[in-house]
């Protein structure tokens, strides 16, 4: 009797197994893959992020390309004094305060190409006395080639000026390979006729641009303000009449101070 009721006790017990066994296996393999499923949804910090690049604050920086500060100075320059035979095979180019240089000033022995309103967008339409700028600059061999235009330019854009002073460098260069070129900063205007087309400020910027010209080598930046200016960096008052051009006494302080800003061919910078 024994024996019996145990023989029952497994065979219940092997059907219930096997009746419930599909149950089991269907509840394995579910758990199974819940586990294995890859977790897609999840929200992950940007903070977190792997192998994100920076993002650079220069890079705006980069574009905003400011002007050059380190345009050759007078203070770079080793000048030496001269007198005014120096000036004998000069070429001065320029506007009216050339113009005013050649007619006031002491060198009588120097050439001019220089007229009233002349600018460096049209100097090569200039035509003084029947010469052309490009007659000018081949009439004969010059040491030294002194440059003055921008106060008819400096309401216009910098830029643009700066390129058209740029070949007349350029072509100087060419026609008189030996000569030393002189780039003169635009005198200043006096404070009554400052306006917002011409004034100081401009003045200052576009010298600075010019003077990014110089290489101190064949090609210099001078500055006659520092000889004319106010304390306040504008151009003397009693200096002028019309606030823009030197008096006529003026100009023979103009070429003393040339006298002192000169180069001698041979001789080195600092």
């Amino acid at each position: 009797m024994k024996k019996f009721k145990k023989s029952a006790y497994t065979l219940i017990l092997m059907a219930t197994c096997f009746v419930a066994s599909p149950f089991i296996v269907h509840k394995i393999w579910k758990s199974s893959s819940d586990v294995k499923k890859p977790i897609s949804n999840t929200p992950v910090s940007a903070d977190s992020t792997p192998d994100s690049p920076e993002t650079s604050s220069s890079s705006d920086d980069d574009n905003d390309v400011q002007p050059a500060t380190d345009a050759p100075v007078e203070s770079e320059i080793l000048f030496t004094t001269s007198d005014v035979s120096y000036f004998d095979d000069a070429l001065f180019i320029g506007d009216s305060r050339t113009v005013g240089i050649k007619e006031y000033g002491t060198f009588k022995n120097s050439d001019y190409f220089c007229s009233v309103g002349m600018s460096a967008y049209k100097i090569d339409e200039e035509e003084i006395n029947d010469m052309t700028f490009d007659n000018a600059i081949d009439k004969k061999q010059y040491g030294k080639v002194y440059i003055m235009l921008g106060i008819n330019e400096v309401g216009n854009d910098s830029e643009v000026t700066l390129t058209s002073y740029r070949a007349i460098v350029e072509k100087i260069k060419v026609h008189q390979p030996d000569a030393i070129i002189y780039i003169q900063g635009n005198l200043h205007v006096s404070a009554s006729a400052e306006s917002d087309t011409i004034n100081n400020n401009a003045l200052d910027y576009l010298n600075s641009r010019l003077a990014s010209l110089a290489d101190n080598k064949k090609v210099f930046y001078i500055d006659i303000n520092e000889v004319y200016d106010d304390e306040n960096g504008c151009l003397m008052e009693s200096y002028t009449s019309d606030g823009i051009h030197p008096l006529a006494m003026y100009y023979t302080k103009w070429c003393e101070w040339l006298c002192t800003k000169t180069i001698v061919q041979g001789e080195t910078t600092e």
